[in-house]
């Protein structure tokens, strides 16, 4: 089966063209999904774009997706060399994510399938993420703990199969990629600054200073209480510095860097405390995590000390951490082999959670 995928969820345009073997209905309920081979993939990023106004901006997101797609299909065939005609299928995220902008994916999708006759089934955006470890990665078997942790969604979930989800819990409020951010403007870095914060905390292997592991003792997860405990640490210590015009690029420097470590550690060592929480209370062996904030290297070797080695904990990629098409091929051709499709009168799900996610029948 080969499925042409398309995910616009957010700020990415991203097409893939992938291969999908070794599943069918039966398969599935054995807890497989079965293989994909990437044939062809673009993501285009809109970073530049949105830099200039500290976010996203869903509109002029929605009018860079409607721009690209069309050549971005293109690309994808050519370089797979396909046409529409060799394809077996349709996969294209439905949501959760911005309306505007899931809108323009989701109406190029259904237009193409309308022109070709080819079936079609909209994806769910958190099922990519939680799925996309296993995108090269075969020994990750069912049921597993999934930590999906990205700019708009952190959220623990047992994957029970594929299709079953029970969640366990997901921000109230701030994500963690969105607290990485949201702290790093405040210390001045350009948005996106979450890579930037992580950068500057490198240049130190302690902080001086100390902020709340919000619901740390308590069930949930929660991150807006740390940006605001960041805002007010932030407006004391530069008032500080600028009492001394003498020392402030000396101090700033160091300043920025221990604010960064403090503010990384205190996010990491909220998410694996949780982590490992919810692996002994559902007596879960396999971790697996997604999502932007994945690709982080200090959640990554923090989770791989409290795990250990051997065959227990599962990333995605880091090429796959980010929004993809990918990930929504993986997800959609499972579907597709599984007899999944999408009605003529669906629209998207701005807001759709993991846990309403149904297996095929």
């Amino acid at each position: 089966m080969v499925v042409i995928a398309i995910e616009t969820s957010c700020d990415e345009t991203a097409i893939a063209v992938v291969r999908f073997d070794g599943t069918s209905v039966d398969a599935v309920t054995r807890n497989s999904l079965g293989e994909i081979t990437i044939l062809a993939e673009r993501v285009w990023s809109q970073v530049a774009i949105h830099e200039q106004y500290g976010g996203v901006v869903p509109e002029i997101a929605a009018r860079e997706h409607l721009r690209v797609l069309p050549l971005l299909l293109e690309e994808v065939l050519a370089e797979a060399g396909l046409t529409v005609k060799d394809l077996n299928g349709i996969a294209v995220t439905r949501g959760p994510g911005l309306k505007g902008a899931l809108l323009i994916g989701f109406s190029f999708a259904k237009g193409l399938a309308a022109a070709t006759g080819l079936p079609l089934v909209g994806v769910n955006h958190i099922e990519g993420h939680l799925l996309s470890p296993l995108i090269h990665r075969s020994s990750l078997r069912f049921p597993f703990l999934s930590l999906i942790v990205s700019g708009g969604h952190t959220e623990l979930v047992e994957a029970v199969a594929p299709g079953e989800y029970r969640l366990i819990c997901r921000t109230m409020d701030d994500a963690a990629g969105e607290a990485f951010d949201k702290a790093a403007a405040l210390l001045g870095f350009r948005y996106p600054g979450g890579a930037a914060l992580s950068r500057a905390a490198e240049q130190v292997a302690e902080s001086r200073y100390s902020l709340p592991r919000v619901m740390l003792e308590r069930p949930g997860l929660s991150f807006s209480g740390l940006k605001t405990a960041v805002a007010l640490l932030v407006r004391r210590e530069l008032g500080r510095v600028r009492r001394d015009r003498a020392v402030e690029e000396l101090i700033n420097d160091r300043m920025i860097s221990e604010l960064s470590f403090s503010i990384e550690k205190t996010i990491v060592e909220v998410l694996v405390r949780k982590t490992m929480e919810a692996r002994a209370e559902r007596g879960l062996e396999q971790v697996a995590v997604a999502g932007g904030v994945a690709a982080n290297r200090v959640l990554r070797d923090e989770l791989h000390r409290a795990l250990g080695g051997g065959d227990t904990l599962f990333f995605a990629d880091r090429r796959y951490c980010s929004d993809n098409a990918v990930m929504i091929g993986l997800v959609g051709a499972w579907r597709l082999a599984a007899g999944e499709r999408l009605a003529a009168r669906s629209s998207v799900c701005s807001r759709w959670p993991i846990e309403q996610m149904v297996r095929p029948s």
